[in-house]
């Protein structure tokens, strides 16, 4: 299958394996996956610079995913973005929606919503 290159998803995920099966998955719908250890890492080498949509851990260490979110629009990056995480906060919704967030999605996340969810970001954007 051809990688459809214009579709670049970035994940950044601390847990290894939640990031490689997502990567896999992903991957195997012919998208182009970019994936980080950490919002540093997605940050020192300027990932989103070709993303199109990113798939945040809401708690990983240092930095979280909605803190990166944060930053990223402090900066006037506005790509979209999906956040999974295993332990949902509902204190955090306004806070989420305010760093303009496409989507919570639980852990396990399920194949089908997430794809559902990073098409429905990367449509809104284009519009």
């Amino acid at each position: 299958m051809a990688q459809n290159n214009d579709q670049t998803i970035c994940i950044v995920d601390d847990d290894d394996a939640v990031r490689d099966s997502l990567k896999i998955m992903l991957e195997s719908c012919s998208m182009r996956v970019r994936d980080f250890a950490s919002a540093r890492d997605f940050l020192e080498c300027a990932g989103y610079r070709d993303c199109r949509c990113l798939i945040l851990d809401l708690h990983m260490p240092v930095m979280s995913g909605l803190e990166l979110l944060e930053t990223l629009r402090a900066q006037k990056v506005e790509v979209p973005a999906v956040m999974v995480t295993g332990r949902p906060e509902p204190q955090l919704a306004i806070r989420l929606e305010n760093a303009g967030l496409s989507g919570l999605l639980a852990k396990p996340v399920d194949d089908c919503e997430l794809l559902d969810r990073i098409a429905r970001a990367i449509s809104s954007a284009q519009h």
